[in-house]
């Protein structure tokens, strides 16, 4: 069961905050993509600076989660598109996500009709939570840098 938690308060990125969103996102990047993706795949974000240069580039379009000032998720958007959407392994299915989502789809909804994301399609718990939200699948592709299909999802955020 998702519950909200009072006390998870959301704000724009700054500088300050890439090393804990690194921290974040690397922290359960085994966990999360480790049953459906071979581990030599993951070593360029495990490893390597991957994780790194792409916070580095993009967390002026990212919000963070902070639970007791500290970051327990962060959402980056591209135009149209959620990038990235994660929440800190043990504060999952505390209506993080969700609060995350909300604060970006209203972010996009004043410019954008929809709102686009992808997700790897082994992924099962991360579609199931887009799928509640109202997301639809339009496509699917084979990534050939995971080796692992990915879903593209849509959702109309106003009426056309």
């Amino acid at each position: 069961m998702t519950t909200r938690n009072p006390d998870v308060h959301l704000r724009a990125a700054t500088a300050a905050d890439t090393l804990a969103i690194v921290r974040l996102c690397k922290a359960s990047l085994t966990r999360t993509y480790g049953s459906f993706m071979e581990r030599e795949r993951m070593r360029p974000w495990i490893e390597g600076t991957e994780v790194e240069d792409y916070v580095a580039r993009t967390w002026p379009r990212m919000t963070v989660a902070l639970l007791d000032h500290e970051v327990v998720g962060v959402v980056a958007l591209d135009e149209s598109v959620i990038d990235l959407l994660w929440v800190a392994d043990a504060k999952r299915r505390h209506g993080i996500g969700a609060l995350l989502m909300e604060d970006a789809e209203a972010g996009l909804a004043a410019a954008q009709a929809e709102a686009e994301l992808e997700c790897f399609a082994p992924n099962l718990a991360a579609l199931a939570f887009y799928e509640s939200r109202g997301y639809v699948e339009v496509r699917r592709y084979f990534e050939a840098a995971s080796g692992v299909d990915k879903v593209v999802l849509r959702k109309a955020l106003r009426a056309p």
